[in-house]
């Protein structure tokens, strides 16, 4: 009988899941910080954030394919060491191109991690509801860890300095690794994964050009070799990266698996999730900030809302996905989300806190209601054996979309604001673009709503898909005939 594992291995998981995603949102509260003290302007910032997700995006799939070849216990702490020294070095910096290369790091790191937290928990959990359970709460803590992470950035920043939101993942990682040595076993499935170095560079040269097009367009303007070299290479890019992958005997992302509903349309929806939810931090930080002037620490506290909500969803959330389905569950947390960002357009220069916390609260609990079972419903979607490919991919779309999201709704609150804060008219012009932006990601959060919904009339209250449970019976069905 396989032992069942106890409490050291799934905190060492969450906590790396944890730091990662808190590495996304705690530098928010920063950022004004960062600008000042390292003498950088709004596209400066946007790529303190920028480069940490483009790796970590393209990375992603990498990271599963690594874990599933060379041993998954090996990849997830080989990941956590990077990340832990390149936090170091971001806390190190003396300049913002030297943070933007420690934050680069720190992304290509992440992804390690990322993929390593969901196929180490998908083995050690085979059995299908208690998968479940187990997923759905990793997705509540790096829920919390997103929203947590402006309340702890503000606090660090207004007490210690901006460097020490850096500092705090060293003992955090040196935890990790002690957990992780303890008590994670090694598991790989080399036969079924293969180092697609081709469409890894292709992926990298797509999101990296796409993204420095579109941040980098403000300045230059669209008709700028500065803006049309670098969208026509990843133009280039995106054609050569799915012609090779169709071609590719041993692709990185297999093509083919997009022909199934059950696994693209969570997957388009997770991307909608980073585009909308996890973006829109970015811009609520620089509006508490700049606009209404308010310090980190009262910018962090302006988010407690948001959290509190997303970690009181997130468990009721879980439990419903084990009695009703993912899928269902996630209709109704991307409605909420979508009301919740149409509830931005509120937002005016001078809003008082009783609005921000009431929009808050409906962001919040659809975010909870939609981050566990859209990676349950990614990771569910493929054969265990695959296990790293599927948490890899449904951490790649929510990755790239938030990557894209802070790109693109940065440039429409850039544009709308023109000069920078503290000139005349940038406030107006801010919250112009704030409602833009809200206008955009609440449409295609509504949108992924729409689109899960034939898919959820179809699928039986279930935790996985047919294919995914006989792999996991047969699981169980083996170790039943050595037990009797």
């Amino acid at each position: 009988m396989s032992q069942r594992p106890g409490w050291q291995l799934p905190l060492g998981l969450m906590l790396g899941a944890f730091i990662a995603l808190l590495d996304v949102s705690i530098v928010t509260v920063a950022l004004p910080d960062i600008g000042s003290d390292l003498n950088t302007g709004t596209s400066g910032m946007q790529w303190v954030v920028d480069a940490y997700t483009l790796p970590l995006s393209a990375l992603l799939l990498a990271g599963g394919v690594l874990g599933d070849r060379c041993g998954r216990k090996r990849t997830y702490l080989t990941g956590i060491v990077v990340f832990t020294l390149a936090s170091l070095g971001c806390a190190l910096a003396p300049s913002v191109g030297a943070l933007i290369a420690a934050r680069a790091v720190q992304g290509a790191a992440a992804a390690l991690v990322f993929t390593g937290t969901l196929s180490n928990l998908a083995q050690a959990y085979p059995e299908p509801r208690e998968r479940a359970r187990i997923i759905g709460l990793n997705g509540a803590v790096g829920g919390s860890a997103i929203v947590i992470g402006p309340l702890l950035g503000g606090v660090l920043v207004d007490s210690v300095g901006w460097r020490s939101i850096f500092l705090i993942n060293l003992p955090v990682g040196l935890l990790i690794l002690w957990l992780g040595a303890r008590s994670l076993p090694e598991t790989s499935d080399p036969d079924h994964a293969h180092l697609d170095l081709t469409g890894q560079v292709l992926a990298l040269v797509l999101l990296g050009t796409l993204t420095y097009g579109l941040i980098e367009s403000h300045a230059h303007g669209w008709a700028s070799a500065h803006t049309v070299a670098p969208l026509f290479t990843a133009f280039a890019a995106l054609v050569l990266f799915i012609w090779w992958e169709r071609r590719s005997p041993r692709p990185m992302l297999p093509v083919r698996l997009f022909r199934d509903r059950g696994f693209t349309v969570p997957n388009v929806c997770s991307f909608v999730l980073g585009f909308g939810t996890s973006a829109v931090f970015f811009l609520l930080s620089l509006y508490l900030q700049q606009v209404q002037g308010r310090s980190a620490i009262q910018t962090g506290l302006r988010f407690l809302p948001l959290t509190l909500s997303i970690c009181a969803v997130a468990p009721v959330a879980s439990t419903l996905c084990a009695k009703f389905g993912a899928i269902r569950v996630m209709v109704v947390g991307y409605l909420v989300s979508a009301a919740g960002l149409a509830g931005l357009l509120l937002l005016d220069v001078d809003t008082g806190l009783g609005t921000l916390a009431v929009v808050s609260v409906v962001l919040g609990a659809g975010m909870g209601a939609a981050i566990g079972p859209t990676q349950l419903a990614g990771v569910a979607a493929l054969p265990v054996r695959q296990s790293g490919l599927a948490a890899a991919t449904i951490s790649t779309t929510r990755q790239v979309g938030t990557a894209l999201g802070v790109a693109v709704l940065g440039l429409i609150v850039a544009t709308s604001a023109g000069a920078g804060p503290g000139t005349e008219g940038f406030a107006d012009g801010f919250v112009r673009g704030l409602h833009i932006s809200a206008a955009v990601t609440a449409a295609s959060t509504l949108a992924a709503a729409v689109l899960l919904t034939p898919l959820a009339r179809r699928t039986r209250p279930a935790v996985i898909p047919a294919h995914a449970r006989q792999s996991a019976d047969q699981s169980l069905g083996m170790k039943e005939r050595r037990e009797g």
